[in-house]
């Protein structure tokens, strides 16, 4: 679909959460709206990366295997935003998927810091999922590459759990 439309704004999701919704619109009349919770309203830039990022995330991932996962799929956690430095561009993830590995689209991000943060967060994500004893507790679980597939950083297990307790 070709984007010839966004909106950001202000609603209220079916919860009652207060939310921010930005609408892709395309080509033809083909929409769709992502519902962020806890990202502040006023700068666009910040909430679009969030959307577009959900929107890979989403499309690259199965469906949800339980009711839990049904509900989870909003992923009301909060990020950190962080500002344009000059270095916009385009950044692959890769996620460790049981004993192989996923890359999803290419992103285009604000900065290397911002494309990071959201391998971090992605990272603490994905630690949920893993199951001691059956689960390698060790090793890398995203990967993020420029545009020409070179390595630019990798977050592993133990540095996603240290994220993950510091944030709480």
């Amino acid at each position: 679909m070709e984007i010839v439309r966004t909106d950001v704004s202000r609603a209220t999701a079916l919860t009652g959460e207060p939310v921010l919704r930005v609408l892709f619109c395309g080509e033809g009349g083909d929409c769709v709206t992502v519902d962020m919770a806890r990202i502040e309203a006023g700068n666009d830039d910040a909430a679009l990366d969030r959307a577009r990022a959900i929107l890979v995330q989403t499309a690259t991932f199965g469906l949800a295997a339980n009711d839990y996962d049904a509900r989870s799929n909003g992923n009301f956690d909060e990020v950190a935003v962080t500002a344009a430095d000059g270095n916009e561009g385009v950044y692959i993830f890769e996620y460790r998927d049981g004993e192989g590995s996923r890359q999803v689209p290419p992103s285009r991000m604000p900065s290397f810091d911002a494309a990071r943060e959201e391998a971090m967060r992605c990272a603490i994500d994905l630690l949920v999922d893993l199951e001691p004893g059956t689960d390698a507790l060790t090793g890398w679980l995203v990967r993020v590459r420029d545009e020409r597939g070179e390595l630019l950083c990798a977050i592993d297990v133990q540095e996603a759990e240290a994220a993950r307790q510091s944030r709480q």
